[in-house]
């Protein structure tokens, strides 16, 4: 199925702009004290999502969670945008963006942009790139699980790196007050 070569190729592609990372703070793997494994958690995750990615060819070969074509085609779409919705938080954040939750230095709390209104962009993007690549295999059982896996995993990150910044900056309680985490008015 073409779109679930897509969902591929875009899955490359968010591992490849994950390169593009500004700073040398931004693109290392040392974690602070807040990040409590959340790091190592998204990367079981996303190998987790992998294989299901792969697996979806057996599934649907065994048409077992099959959907209709066209949901692959949404899902190529939804995947496009998380990972132009998570280039572009990148993008804005700078030498902020880091892999794992940690304070850099001079770090201010960034109002341009998605951040403007989600607090989390990066999160989102990526769960939605993921998502989106799992319903490109046309295929629910992929999508349900890779969901679900995402959503738990961010979540947790968002709980740690939020107590993280709160720590670091008196400003963020404020900031917090007039943003929404993921997706308004939801959470």
């Amino acid at each position: 199925m073409l779109s679930t070569i897509l969902g591929y190729l875009i899955v490359v592609q968010f591992f490849y702009l994950d390169r593009s990372r500004r700073g040398a703070e931004a693109k290392g793997f040392d974690a602070g004290q807040f990040d409590r494994h959340s790091t190592k958690y998204i990367g079981i995750a996303y190998f987790v999502s992998m294989l299901l990615l792969l697996a979806s060819w057996i599934f649907n070969w065994l048409n077992v969670g099959t959907l209709p074509a066209w949901v692959g085609w949404v899902g190529v779409v939804v995947a496009l945008f998380g990972l132009l919705f998570r280039w572009w938080a990148n993008r804005v954040l700078g030498a902020f963006y880091t892999r794992t939750l940690k304070v850099v230095e001079n770090q201010t709390i960034v109002r341009a942009g998605p951040y403007g209104v989600i607090r989390h962009p990066g999160y989102l993007g990526s769960i939605l790139m993921w998502s989106g690549a799992a319903a490109a295999t046309a295929n629910w059982i992929v999508l349900l699980i890779v969901f679900i896996v995402m959503c738990v995993v961010y979540v947790y990150r968002i709980q740690n790196e939020e107590k993280m910044l709160l720590a670091a900056n008196v400003d963020y309680a404020e900031y917090r007050k007039k943003t929404w985490r993921l997706i308004p008015p939801i959470y």
